[in-house]
């Protein structure tokens, strides 16, 4: 898009490179394309530059003749074009033109044509594609909600890996032996700048643009959205602020009324984008509140699950001591039965030899010396004597 708006204000005499036509007989469609991309040499004999009058692209809009562009057309100004127009500043004028177009029918076979001619020219053109647009578009498949959108982040894509390629390569010095007119020829072709193919990538952008415009596929709020974004790459780093003020106080002079259409429809974006902005910045305010107070609440909480970790530890501390106390007295209760069931199996013992041996054998005598026939009674009264001796000694250890 670089350097179209110069173009259409100053236009180039038609005496330059095209012979004079009398009024009579007005150029015809075909006669203007030819002539716009033609091979013309300086004094030096070095490649001028394609271009195109403002009357001529006047008449591309105005043209009252249906006309019929044939597809050789294109492929035959190719060659010319690809020396003459290598960042496709003119095509751009024609597409613009080509939009404009009043009659339908001339402003599809030049739309067509100059899409056909873009795909010939630009860093892809060795895929031999008819219509570029198209090709990118069918690999959206309908996937993307704005297709300017997805055919400018495509086509940036591409060329962004094209000129950082060039960017990488060391420059290379024409041969001595090659002519200026050779190298020109040969940097035209094939050996664009970073800063050429930034131009031809803008006038892609354009050309595209307009020929989604033209299909009916873009909203006109994202095309004007788009074309600031171009105009944007053509500020100046030092802008004129008296220029800019004349350029105003002209198009108020020329009542140009489409000028103040344009600024008055930024303003009513700006704001927009102001109110956006203040809801924007009111809502992350409150957000921001919101997230203090949620911080201080999970501070809080935090610190409230501190003090109940703290206590559990402090209640398991205690179980573990409970813990201990109760296997210390179950050991100590465990001791005291053995111990008692030692006892009782002594007492048992002791009990069943104090009745077996101290007590009944001595009884048993006893009996026997007092059933004789004649009693010994000093024999019973000694063993039964015996008997009381041990039974007064056992329990004095039963006792105990």
């Amino acid at each position: 898009m670089t350097g179209i708006e110069n173009e259409i204000a100053e236009p180039k005499s038609d005496d330059t490179k095209k012979p004079k036509q009398s009024k009579a007989e007005p150029k015809s469609v075909e006669q203007i394309l030819t002539e716009a991309f033609a091979i013309t040499t300086d004094k030096d004999q070095n490649i001028k530059p394609a271009s195109i009058t403002k009357a001529d692209l006047k008449s591309l809009m105005t043209y009252q003749q249906d006309t019929r562009l044939s597809s050789e057309l294109a492929d035959s100004i190719t060659a010319a074009a690809c020396k003459t127009d290598p960042e496709l500043k003119v095509l751009s004028l024609i597409t613009l033109a080509a939009f404009k177009c009043q009659r339908d029918g001339l402003r599809h076979e030049l739309m067509t044509f100059c899409v056909r001619l873009a795909s010939s020219l630009w860093i892809q053109r060795h895929r031999g594609s008819l219509d570029l647009y198209r090709d990118i578009m069918d690999a959206d498949k309908g996937l993307d909600s704005s297709p300017l959108t997805f055919l400018s982040n495509a086509i940036t894509e591409q060329y962004r890996k094209r000129i950082d390629s060039v960017g990488r390569q060391a420059s290379e010095a024409p041969s001595p032996s090659t002519s200026n007119a050779e190298a020109k020829e040969s940097t035209a072709l094939d050996v664009l700048s970073k800063k050429e193919l930034a131009a031809q990538r803008n006038n892609i952008l354009l050309i595209g643009a307009l020929w989604l415009m033209a299909q009916g596929k873009t909203d006109f709020n994202a095309a004007i959205e788009f074309f600031s974004g171009l105009l944007n790459e053509q500020t100046s780093p030092t802008q004129n602020p008296r220029a800019v003020a004349v350029f105003l106080a002209e198009q108020y002079v020329n009542q140009d009324s489409l000028l103040a259409d344009t600024i008055d429809h930024f303003k009513k974006q700006f704001t927009e984008l102001a109110g956006q902005q203040k809801f924007l910045q009111s809502k992350h305010n409150a957000q921001e509140v919101e997230l203090k107070a949620l911080q201080t609440k999970v501070m809080t909480q935090i610190t409230a699950i501190a003090d109940k970790d703290q206590q559990i530890a402090r209640l398991m501390a205690e179980v573990e001591q409970l813990k201990l106390a109760q296997h210390e007295q179950q050991l100590d209760e465990r001791a005291t039965r053995t111990h008692l069931r030692d006892n009782a199996g002594q007492a048992k013992a002791k009990a069943f030899n104090l009745l077996t041996e101290d007590v009944l054998e001595p009884l048993k005598l006893s009996l026997a010396a007092l059933q004789r026939e004649k009693p010994k009674t000093e024999v019973a009264v000694h063993q039964i004597e015996l008997a009381v001796e041990s039974i007064e000694r056992d329990i004095k250890w039963f006792s105990e």
